[in-house]
């Protein structure tokens, strides 16, 4: 079944689907649209105006139509988001390290992983996870089924925590500041008890359109083979169009990066579509990232930036955004 790629999703068609059980996160499947253009011209008049179709005027039949499609697509975006992420987890992993993590993350008979957090915080609280190392990974979870890892293997990112994010008064302010003034929303994080500093950027829409087409280009070159690899690839890119700067502890500053619009790169002859971020990437991984450990680090930090930016995103289409902000 094809999926309709990050849908821009309206109040009226959340009202029409969510007549389904259908969820602002679900997947949409393409050939929804056209299942209930038919159906629509079959039905009666309605006094709703709200909806695409009004699932009350509608044959059980074909509100079961409506409801499987959804279902499946559900179904489908979930395994396709599974794989990519086990696949991304194992990407730098040995072989032997590689299958037992597969094993464990139940690879063998498909992936199926279930966020039971919720569950966990009003329930008895789980063990404490002992350390262990990657070769004792396979005895652990012949033991016990039910055991996953406390964190990723390839960011750090703690698996047990949620990924919410708590917006300030202060965000809010800055965000608002950037947008009426065409800056950058910028946030600095601390590494190595405040050792190092890490500040990161916003995305310019300009950049975020030269990463798709960056990675187009880079997969029609062969340089991208896996869903894995494209999505390192795309972290590398958005990273090099974040990363604003590393500090000591003392303020000095360690790496410089500049922005994507300043760097002077000419396309190669052959390539003349290619874009700046391949020099910046360069740049970035040879300095800030030239250390997986700094990368990874980093990385996770990036993490929590673009939950903030999309937060923020997502609050200031609100109308209580600037309640109780003097």
């Amino acid at each position: 079944m094809e999926l309709v790629e990050n849908p821009f999703v309206s109040d009226f068609t959340k009202q029409t689907l969510g007549q389904f059980g259908w969820s602002p996160d679900d997947a949409i499947p393409a050939e929804l649209g056209e299942l209930m253009l038919n159906i629509k011209s079959t039905l009666p008049s309605s006094a709703r105006t709200d909806v695409l179709i009004d699932a009350a005027v509608m044959t059980p039949e074909d509100v079961t139509k409506i409801k499987d499609m959804l279902a499946t697509a559900k179904t489908v975006a979930k395994k396709k988001k599974d794989a990519a992420a086990l696949e991304e987890a194992t990407a730098n992993m040995s072989p032997s390290v590689r299958e037992a993590y597969e094993r464990v993350a139940g690879a063998s008979a498909g992936p199926e992983i279930v966020d039971d957090r919720e569950s966990l915080e009003t329930t008895v609280p789980a063990p404490e996870t002992p350390a262990v190392e990657p070769e004792e990974i396979s005895t652990l979870g012949a033991a016990d089924p039910t055991f996953t890892l406390p964190f990723c293997p390839r960011c750090g990112w703690d698996m047990q925590s949620k990924f919410d994010v708590d917006i300030t008064d202060e965000d809010k302010v800055d965000f608002l500041a950037t947008l009426l003034g065409g800056s950058r929303f910028s946030r600095d994080y601390e590494l190595a008890g405040g050792k190092m500093i890490v500040r990161l950027r916003s995305m310019l829409a300009d950049e975020n359109f030269l990463v798709q087409r960056q990675l187009l280009l880079d997969q029609n070159d062969g340089e991208i083979l896996t869903e894995a690899e494209w999505f390192m690839r795309m972290g590398e890119y958005r990273m090099a169009c974040s990363l604003a700067s590393v500090t000591d502890g003392n303020g000095k500053i360690v790496v410089a990066n500049p922005e994507l619009q300043d760097l002077q790169f000419t396309p190669p002859a052959d390539k003349p579509t290619q874009t700046a971020l391949v020099l910046a990437r360069q740049q970035v991984n040879g300095k800030a990232l030239a250390h997986e450990v700094t990368r990874r680090l980093i990385m996770v930090h990036l993490r929590k930036f673009q939950r903030l930016v999309e937060a923020l995103e997502a609050v200031a289409l609100e109308p209580s955004f600037w309640n109780g902000i003097e």
